[in-house]
């Protein structure tokens, strides 16, 4: 029994800046509750909603980064459902089937399978803009067993993207995956920092043969995406081969009990009572936002991986870099500064990201990476030999990763600033081992280069120098050059 997955996506656009309709924050975190609201995002009688045009912008931009077919008009319609997150017993949304469009109709999300390194592609149903309601905050027990709930209406209105995957996705590892690459695919194009609590939720549409589909709930983050359905695929599995029926039901992801719970029977589409908003004539959108969304929907993670790969960077380098936008910006600013491709790519996607991770520290973050001057001065100091790559790896990057602003005279060791004028002390002094060298007993000059660092007195020295002066002075001296 194979299973079949479908998603609905909802990312909130944190970076529009403001809500959808009105002017309150389009990012509330921190604030106390109830105080990024007006009368529009509260639905108070005879407030009307005016469209934003960033929100509108960025939805565009989403649509043609994943090659959807967009509208010549964008339509806005009334969902009606009645929770008390809700102030206005409906959300303004998109809706085809009553003579509107969503923002996206079909197109595909592409996302990278690592491992064989291949592309895979979903297709995509449709993508909406619609306004996110308020955030209900229950008590001890959570959604099931709270004995009360507050609501907050500051997330009310704040514009959000339902996207909508065909059921083409065939495991929960997939399904995990492809929501990576659609929050990555819209940090870069500007739209959202999914890095930002709540900034995503997933419902997930998951069916085996022989049974009816079923909708899980309130799956909150990336990993509990592949936990959710692999539980789920588990108990429909064990359920049909028992004899049971799987019912069209609503499931309730229970996170930390890492289990779905019966949460209601599926409302039909009927029940929503959709029709067009009428307080929101259609928005036609000209040809400059056009031109301005497929100019941010040019940054995809695939093209800045193409490039970064075209460098000669092996793909899972590559890839450790573009998975993390700050990473990838960096490199890219200091390759076009003269910076050495590869030695970049390894400082930054492998050593440096590594000790962020090992610190317990988000890569994601650009607040966690130093400036691009830091990044140019240590490829800098490894490119003219002033200190060796380990030294910089073992000694510098595990400071930067714990305060990136720290400067690096005080993480840097002192350097040897003249490592010729130690090769000659050491020659003079080990007339010996010169003499072993030139007779042919090559292991000599491993001594040799043993005693140069022994002599540099724990001061920085790049030994692969050292054992370049060394064999320049000794050929000399085998030709009779001194």
């Amino acid at each position: 029994m194979k299973a079949r997955i479908g998603l609905e996506i909802h990312v909130q656009l944190t970076e529009a800046g403001s809500k959808l309709f009105c002017g309150c924050k389009s990012n509330y975190r921190g604030m106390e509750p109830n105080t990024n609201v007006c009368p529009v995002c509260l639905g108070l009688p005879g407030a009307i909603p005016v469209p934003s045009r960033r929100a509108i912008l960025l939805s565009l931009a989403s649509a043609s980064a994943f090659r959807c077919a967009i509208p010549t008009a964008i339509v806005f319609t009334r969902k009606h459902y009645f929770y008390p997150d809700l102030p206005k017993n409906y959300q303004i949304t998109q809706y085809e089937k009553v003579g509107g469009a969503p923002v996206c109709s079909g197109g595909e999300v592409e996302y990278l399978e690592p491992g064989s390194w291949e592309w895979r592609k979903v297709r995509l149903r449709r993508i909406n803009l619609e306004e996110d309601p308020g955030r209900t905050v229950y008590g001890e027990g959570g959604i099931l067993a709270s004995s009360h709930a507050l609501v907050d209406y500051n997330r009310s209105g704040v514009p959000l993207l339902e996207i909508v995957t065909e059921p083409d996705i065939p495991s929960p590892r997939d399904a995990r995956l492809l929501v990576e690459s659609i929050l990555l695919t819209l940090e870069y194009i500007g739209a959202v920092n999914p890095r930002l609590e709540g900034a995503f939720r997933v419902d997930a549409n998951i069916s085996l043969e022989g049974g009816d589909r079923v909708e899980v709930k309130n799956i909150g983050s990336l990993q509990d995406v592949e936990k959710a359905l692999a539980y789920e695929e588990v108990r429909q599995r064990r359920l049909l081969e028992a004899g049971g029926r799987v019912e069209r039901e609503t499931r309730h992801w229970d996170s930390i009990r890492g289990v779905t719970k019966p949460l209601r029977h599926k409302e039909t589409e009927e029940e929503y009572l959709y029709f067009p908003d009428p307080d929101l004539p259609p928005v036609i959108p000209g040809r400059r936002l056009a031109e301005e969304a497929r100019a941010l929907a040019s940054k995809t993670p695939r093209r800045v991986l193409e490039r970064i790969t075209g460098l000669g960077v092996k793909i899972e380098v590559a890839w450790s870099l573009v998975s993390s936008k700050p990473a990838a910006q960096l490199y890219l600013a200091a390759v076009e500064r003269g910076a050495d491709p590869w030695l970049a790519a390894r400082m930054l996607g492998i050593d440096y990201k590594g000790e962020l991770r090992e610190a317990g520290r988000d890569p994601g973050d650009p607040g966690n990476w130093p400036s691009l001057d830091k990044i140019l001065d240590l490829i800098g100091y490894v490119e003219r030999g002033v200190y060796p790559y380990d030294t910089v790896k073992g000694l510098v990057l595990p400071r930067l990763a714990m305060d990136p602003g720290v400067p690096l005279r005080e993480v840097l060791p002192e350097a040897v600033t003249d490592p010729g004028r130690i090769v000659d002390e050491v020659l003079t002094s080990e007339p010996g081992a010169v003499e072993d060298y030139l007779r042919g007993r090559t292991k000599a000059l491993n001594y040799l280069v043993g005693a140069v660092m022994k002599r540099a007195g724990g001061r920085a020295v790049d030994p692969r120098l050292v054992r370049r002066l060394l064999l320049e002075r000794l050929e000399k001296m085998r030709g009779g050059g001194g």
